[in-house]
């Protein structure tokens, strides 16, 4: 069997590893391509969601080029994301291949439940290799969130423009290339030394704004323009609070354990919304945004499929988030129309605003000071 799987930011790193430990075939899709994304654009139905489309793309990009297995990390909920698993299995049955397709229960995942699902792959395969390669997983998805972070941080204070870029782009490259635990976190840890070895300005002042938003949207830098590269060029320290980390630890990791952590976005966004679901991250979103606003970061980005209902309900609210805890909020709505032109448009006066915004308030506090000192 060799198996296929969609993108969903760098989440092809961590199964990778998986794969790579248990000793299954596979194919990986390429990244962020225009070609992935007409595949899944003229096969699905018009009006489902961006991260639908091209998901679909990436299966049947996987299947062309000889999968015969695809594995799908499906949900439950009040999200049409609980109905995709479904549907693309319908789709593809529909284009005649012959496959086998198995959706994982990504909502609440646990060890168990991940073994039995993949028991087709994994029958004759050694069990400690399976233990070991989901462990090994486990660790990388918070080696390359790790990276990717420090990326973030060195991006907007680099002295020599394009370094981080250059580095990361190497990155992907290498970490395609590489098999297995240990050589993808030799590639992490070579990519990570190099990022420490940039040229920096300390001293800079960046301004700092957080991503919030349809977790799918604001991870997989195919359908958001690469979000963070750009802010981050901009001379923006970006925080995104929808890391692929965060949600294995979320989903899987927590859901393990024997004890609950309450989840403190949802704990801070029902000020606004005084109940258990919305669907998707919705309530996250107001939550990481009156979060945001608490450790005075510069300004918020909302970025979301056109038509995911649980974030066009978080849109509305955020207008009230805005007003009262006074910091700029903007919404970006992406689908396959999308023109990247128009998108960098509207994140530079963004920027501009907040950059704006930022020295009128120093001016301010600096007068205050004079006359009271």
């Amino acid at each position: 069997m060799k198996i296929t799987f969609p993108h969903m930011g760098n989440m092809y790193v961590p199964i990778k590893v998986l794969l790579d430990t248990v000793g299954i075939e596979y194919v990986i899709p390429p990244l962020n391509t225009k070609e992935t994304m007409e595949l899944g654009v003229v096969n699905s139905p018009e009006f489902a969601c961006l991260p639908f489309k091209t998901i679909l793309g990436d299966l049947i990009y996987g299947l062309e080029n000889g999968a015969d297995f695809i594995l799908f990390g499906g949900g439950r909920g009040q999200c049409r994301f609980g109905y995709y698993g479904d549907l693309l299995s319908k789709i593809i049955e529909n284009l005649d291949y012959d496959i086998e397709f198995v959706c994982l229960e990504t909502t609440n995942m646990t060890v168990k439940g991940i073994l039995e699902k993949i028991s087709p792959l994994t029958e004759g395969k050694s069990t400690l290799d399976i233990v070991k390669g989901i462990l090994y997983a486990t660790k990388t998805v918070f080696s390359v969130d790790r990276l990717n972070r420090l990326a973030g941080y060195t991006r907007c204070r680099e002295v020599n423009k394009g370094e981080t870029d250059r580095i990361i782009s190497e990155f992907q490259k290498n970490v395609q290339k590489a098999h297995g635990y240990r050589d993808i976190m030799e590639v992490i840890k070579s990519a990570k030394k190099q990022l420490y070895n940039i040229p920096i300005d300390r001293k800079k002042k960046t301004l700092k704004v957080a991503i919030v938003g349809e977790i799918y949207a604001a991870s997989h830098p195919g359908i958001n323009f690469e979000i963070e590269k750009k802010l981050g060029n901009m001379g923006v320290e970006v925080h995104n609070f929808l890391g692929i980390s965060k949600w294995i630890l979320n989903h899987f990791i927590l859901n393990n354990l024997p004890i609950k952590i309450k989840d403190k976005l949802l704990m801070a966004g029902r000020e606004f919304i005084n109940t258990n679901d919305i669907g998707g991250h919705g309530i996250q979103t107001i939550g990481a945004s009156i979060i945001s606003a608490k450790r005075k970061y510069d300004g918020v980005i909302q970025i979301y499929p056109f038509t995911c209902m649980p974030e066009i309900i978080a849109q509305n609210v955020l207008i009230e988030v805005q007003r009262k805890y006074k910091i700029p909020i903007m919404t970006l709505i992406v689908d396959e129309m999308t023109g990247e032109e128009g998108y960098m448009t509207r994140l530079e006066a963004f920027v501009d605003m907040l950059d704006m915004r930022k020295r009128k308030a120093s001016l301010f506090t600096k007068s205050v000071y004079d006359v009271n000192y």
